[in-house]
């Protein structure tokens, strides 16, 4: 069900436009050539609302209770509605799925380009909620925002004009003169101007003060002044009247027919079909009325709101009433489903004001905010919350108890609750039982339970059907904190990286981080980090993953300890031996050995891609996926009926294995057009010397002739009798050099076999074959002189010509540091040294040139 946003919250107001603002026009068009957001921060009555109607764009007035991230997103919903495809969108905000429906959102406004969005009221509904909303809207490109607040904190990332910026000049407070009072001398106005240090609300109510011949200095900001300049002139039932309409802020205009005479007066606001008050003239009409009758008003307009199901702003108008007890029970009749529609903030929100003597003999409010904290992430807090429901005889608090150790996925502390909630609640528990002895690796008990879904598929050994059907799901709506790990978004980061791509398995790992982000949930950051740390190693960017890792246990501390396991794994996949015993000490503390398992694959095919053979322990409640993973590895001859059962393994995945053993099964299956192919990993590595390595063991020739032949082809392409005159070699003696530097890089090649690394006519390297590396083609490699230690002119001139290229490269470079490397490479040219004249590291490059001149033996 939608929520009720109401309509005079979508339309600008129709403000008096007796002053035109040219000059802080252009200054919000100049403040948006530079930012994406412009704040106009400044109190009542600085001419927010009237300047941003000047501009074309969206509109949204904020109130209370739109601090739930979830109902402002409503708002911006109801706004855009015709102006963009936002079904999707609604179907998760109805489902709870905030983050994922701002997400949706933000898609659904990118095909509408360039527009104005302007949110009004925004220091109403200010909260973190809100900023991470806000963050997200900043992101999208051609949108601009302008947000009006009464604070600058905590928009202070975009561009903010103040209240000295919004204040009336004279030339504009003279223009307002002359509508307002054109008999008024221009002294007294620049004295009334003066008085109100240019608010400009403030000059408006000194200027009609001093028309009806009242001292201008009763018209100031405070309620009481202006209370003394509503009451002067104005029929006391006039007064009366607006003093009980303006209590709820706006009022249909049929109410309040007997006000319209009196609208310039009174400062009103018509909106469609609305009667709006200004809040300061609010604040002071409503010193008028006596607190019983206020009180009265306000609850009839909480009984209203609730006849028209709108139970939220219901209770903002019983909190304003100081009717704690009435709000205490509605929270216990409508927070549960208020809680349905991921309204969570408002529960937290609403439940933050009452006294604790209030709950006590409401139960049911302990187990709501038990609920509220769980759903926000807030585990600590929420296990408290529900231990004292149950000390209060909430038996309730058992499953839900149960629900937050899935959550966390602590399948041991949550098993002697579950078995608890069996007892009283035998159907409710039976699913979660289910999903406890999935986390167990229990699974098939797991499935006669009746659990089904992605994560089941995934335990029971079907990845690539795991991520199949949750493609197909689109987006399963389960995304608040509880959810997030299990069936939505991290979920579907982690099956990209194991069974479909890695790229963009690490897409989903980050829109999981962005959603986790917003709402303000540690443990999905730290698991959404994991997961980018797995995507990044199966790409092998290895130093990405590493941060990545080490963000994620950052982030788990003071969480689940079960939340580290998958950082330590990725850790350990990186070479930490000891990070791979903590996770396995952990995961088996959290009673989850499936994992364990998983971990311990991952992390022994990410050692044997860097050329470490792992020695795998015994695995135990292996699925059939992860068992002849096992089987197969370090993945030799005869693995090749595994990859056609799980074709990704040939891909960019997480359990891929090297390159090398994937060629050379795709080659034995005859799905690889090479004659033969050597199934090892060849690296060259030419950058401050010459070293060969062959599955990550370096080769030892026996001839140095052979090996100044492979470094030869590493320069280039070679006639026969060019590469002869070279080499300085008869045929015979080149023969056997060719063959030796054939074996040495296809070690097991069997006679006669045409070799796989290098090629004949033209003679050289085959550096296409993706299972080799050659520094010499690597654009990032470490800046050093080639072909160190082998005297050859020809080797020489290439060493010169490469570093010359490379120099060349640095040179055409933005960044000072390339700056500084093309100038080691050659210390004595001026040209490049005068780069540096002026520029922070001036200093280092003429320590450079001094130290070369020194080494030379000339004066500096």
């Amino acid at each position: 069900m939608p929520y009720p946003v109401p309509a005079s919250r979508l339309l600008l107001p129709r403000t008096a436009k007796e002053v035109r603002r040219d000059r802080l026009q252009r200054r919000v068009e100049e403040a948006f050539r530079f930012s994406p957001g412009v704040v106009l921060a400044a109190g009542a009555g600085y001419g927010k609302t009237s300047l941003a109607s000047e501009f074309s764009g969206v509109y949204v007035a904020l109130a209370e209770e739109a601090k739930d991230p979830a109902i402002f997103l409503w708002h911006l919903l109801a706004a855009y509605q015709g102006r963009a495809e936002l079904q999707r969108v609604a179907e998760l905000l109805e489902a709870g799925a905030w983050p994922s429906a701002l997400e949706a959102f933000l898609g659904a406004l990118e095909p509408l380009g360039f527009h104005l969005l302007v949110l009004d009221e925004v220091h109403r509904a200010e909260g973190p909620g809100v900023l991470k909303v806000v963050q997200g809207l900043v992101r999208l490109r051609g949108l601009r925002l302008l947000l009006l607040s009464r604070r600058a904190t905590p928009f202070a990332f975009l561009t903010v004009l103040s209240e000295r910026e919004l204040a009336f000049d004279p030339e504009e407070a003279c223009q307002l003169a002359k509508a307002l009072a054109p008999e008024l001398p221009a002294f007294e106005v620049e004295r009334a101007l003066s008085l109100v240090k240019g608010w400009p609300l403030g000059l408006r109510v000194a200027l009609l003060a001093m028309r009806r011949g009242l001292k201008p200095e009763l018209a100031l900001e405070s309620a009481e002044g202006l209370l003394a300049y509503l009451a002067y002139g104005l029929p006391e039932e006039v007064l009366w009247e607006a003093s009980r309409l303006a209590l709820l802020g706006e009022v249909p205009e049929a109410e309040g027919q007997a006000l319209l005479p009196y609208a310039e007066d009174l400062l009103l606001e018509r909106r469609e079909g609305k009667l709006c008050f200004h809040p300061l003239v609010r604040g002071a009409l409503k010193t008028l009325l006596p607190e019983v009758e206020a009180r009265g008003l306000l609850t009839k307009a909480a009984e209203d709101a609730l006849g028209r199901g709108e139970g939220v702003r219901a209770a903002e108008f019983l909190l304003e009433a100081g009717r704690l007890g009435h709000v205490a029970d509605l929270l216990v009749r409508e927070g549960f489903s208020w809680l349905a529609r991921g309204l969570t903030y408002t529960v937290l929100r609403l439940l933050a004001h009452l006294p604790e003597a209030l709950r006590q003999g409401r139960r049911g409010l302990d187990l709501l905010e038990a609920e509220a904290l769980r759903q926000a992430g807030r585990y600590q807090e929420s296990e408290a919350a529900y231990q004292k429901a149950l000390r209060a005889g909430e038996i309730r608090a058992y499953l839900g108890l149960a629900r937050l150790f899935l959550d966390t996925v602590e399948p041991a502390r949550g098993r002697p609750y579950l078995e608890e909630a069996l007892r009283f609640f035998p159907q409710e528990a039976r699913l979660l039982l289910a999903e406890n002895l999935l986390n167990e690796g229990r699974v098939e008990e797991a499935e006669a339970l009746g659990f089904s879904g992605p994560r089941l598929l995934l335990r029971q050994g079907k990845p690539a059907e795991a991520l199949a059907l949750l493609r197909e799901s689109g987006d399963p709506g389960l995304h608040r904190p509880p959810q997030n790990h299990r069936e939505g978004t991290l979920l579907r980061a982690l099956l990209e990286c194991v069974a479909g791509d890695a790229e963009e398995g690490l897409r989903w790992a980050e829109r999981g981080l962005r959603e986790a982000e917003v709402l303000g949930s540690p443990f999905g950051m730290s698991l959404a980090q994991a997961r980018r740390g797995h995507a990044l190693l199966a790409l092998v960017r290895v130093e990405e993953a590493k941060a990545a890792y080490r963000s994620a246990l950052a982030m788990a501390e003071g969480g689940p300890a079960r939340l580290k396991v998958e950082a330590l794994g990725g850790l350990a996949a990186l070479g930490d031996e000891e990070a791979y015993r903590e996770m396995v000490r952990l995961a088996r503390t959290a009673g989850d050995l499936w994992v364990e398992g998983f971990l311990t694959l991952m992390v022994a095919v990410a050692w044997l891609r860097r050329g470490e053979v792992f020695p795998l322990p015994a695995l135990p409640l292996l699925d059939p996926f992860l068992r002849a993973l096992a089987q197969s590895y370090p993945f030799g001859d005869g693995w090749e009926n595994l990859l056609q059962v799980y074709p990704f393994l040939a891909e960019r995945t997480l359990f891929s294995p090297p390159i090398a053993r994937v060629r050379r099964a795709l080659w034995r299956l005859g799905r690889l057009p090479v004659s033969y192919h050597p199934g090892v990993r060849v690296e060259i590595r030419a950058l401050g010397g010459f070293e060969v390595r062959v599955e990550g063991r370096p080769v030892r020739f026996r001839r140095d002739k052979a090996r100044l032949l492979l470094a030869l082809l590493t320069a280039g392409d070679w006639e026969k009798e060019d590469l002869l005159e070279a080499l300085a070699a008869s045929p015979g003696e080149f023969r056997v050099l060719w063959w030796e530097v054939v074996n040495a890089l296809e070690p097991g090649r069997p006679r006669g076999a045409k070799p796989y690394f290098l090629r004949q006519k033209p003679y050289g390297l085959f550096r296409q074959a993706p299972e080799l590396y050659l520094d010499l083609l690597d654009p990032q490699a470490p800046l050093a002189p080639p072909y160190l230690g082998l005297d050859h002119p020809f080797l020489e001139d290439q060493a010169r010509a490469y570093l010359e290229e490379r120099r060349q490269a640095l040179l055409q470079s933005p960044r000072l540091e390339d700056w500084l490397l093309a100038l080691r490479l050659d210390p004595l040219d001026e040209e490049v040294l005068r780069r540096f004249y002026g520029t922070p590291v001036q200093e280092e490059a003429l320590l450079l040139r001094q130290r070369a001149l020194q080494e030379l033996g000339l004066e500096a």
